[in-house]
C-alpha cells in the first residue's frame, strides 16, 4: 500500500514539474514599441500583441487575432476601419 501511495505522489509531483517547464516556454515580448519583435529574435518568431499578455510565437495561421501584418503566415492582418484588431487572411 505504501509503494503505491509512494507511486501515486511521485507521479503527481513530475507531472506538475513537467507542465510548469511548458507554460514557462513563452517569452514575454512587446516591451519596446518600436520593435516589438527584439525579444523573439533569437527564437525566430514574432511577437503577438493581440494575446495578454504578449508571448513570442509562430506565425498565425488564417482566421487568427492580430494586429500587425508581420504575425500572419500570409503577411495579411485585414483591420477593419478603425478598429486595434484584425484576422489573418
Amino acid at each position: 500500500m505504501f509503494k503505491k501511495s509512494l507511486l501515486f505522489v511521485t507521479a503527481t509531483v513530475a507531472m506538475f514539474a513537467f507542465a510548469q517547464v511548458s507554460f514557462a516556454a513563452d517569452v514575454k515580448c512587446g516591451a519596446s514599441k518600436t520593435d516589438p519583435d527584439a525579444e523573439c529574435a533569437a527564437s525566430k518568431t514574432v511577437c503577438i500583441l493581440a494575446m495578454d499578455p504578449p508571448v513570442c510565437k509562430a506565425p498565425l495561421e488564417a482566421g487568427k487575432a492580430c494586429k500587425r501584418d508581420k504575425v500572419c503566415a500570409s503577411n495579411k492582418c485585414e483591420k477593419p476601419a478603425g478598429a486595434d484588431k484584425g484576422v489573418c487572411k
